[in-house]
């Protein structure tokens, strides 16, 4: 099956029943407007590395959970880097599940109750809000904001623990966009990865989700 072919959520939602389920990338919605493409560039070059029967091992171990809304549609809450990096290595499908089902709901309704559980991050790359009609409808539509980026390095270098607390990397990513100036983060990466990771550690990111500054 082509990509141009799936467009809308279609039937393969109606079976999905809470288990993880192989579907097209083309039915998932983002719930969130921005990526770190360069954490998405990395997981991209490790799945283009990998087999067919290994990158469905990866895919089987990293379902991506959804929530089933208006029309049927499913609006995926996580694992938004990894569904654009499946799109970027020509991978068709993901694996997906639904944990919740929402369905019935008017699309203002929903929203709202997307918003209210923690489910929804309309914020641009500027950390700017967005109204719901501005998310993108597909993965491959997702933008790169260069603090997810910052964030996702800090994590990996150690600066802060992951977190299952919904969009936790988009709150450090707040965090230094607040103290770190996107002109520092371009003329002097390493300079703003520095800071970023002092930051992290210091007394003020104590209330960030893996905040791990007091054991260091």
């Amino acid at each position: 099956m082509t990509r141009a072919g799936q467009g809308g959520a279609g039937p393969a939602t109606k079976s999905l029943a809470g288990k993880p389920m192989m579907v097209p990338l083309d039915i998932l919605r983002p719930t969130q407007v921005t990526v770190g493409m360069h954490a998405v560039k990395h997981m991209r070059l490790r799945l283009e590395n990998l087999g067919p029967k290994a990158v469905r091992k990866v895919l089987a171990s990293r379902p991506i959970p959804a929530v089933k809304g208006p029309g049927g549609a499913l609006f995926i809450i996580d694992h938004h880097h990894l569904g654009l990096a499946l799109w970027h290595a020509q991978v068709e499908q993901a694996c997906a599940y639904v944990i919740d089902d929402k369905s019935g709901l008017a699309p203002g309704a929903f929203w709202r109750r997307m918003e209210r559980d923690g489910r929804l991050h309309p914020f641009d790359e500027d950390g700017c809000r967005v109204p719901v009609a501005a998310l993108p409808v597909r993965l491959h539509e997702l933008r790169h904001d260069p603090f997810r980026d910052l964030a996702w390095e800090v994590r990996k270098a150690g600066g802060f623990r992951k977190s299952r607390i919904p969009f936790a990397e988009f709150q450090w990513a707040r965090f230094f966009r607040e103290r770190i100036a996107i002109s520092t983060l371009r003329r002097d990466p390493d300079g703003a990865f520095e800071k970023a990771v002092r930051l992290s550690l210091s007394r003020s990111a104590m209330e960030l989700p893996g905040y791990i500054g007091d054991h260091h």
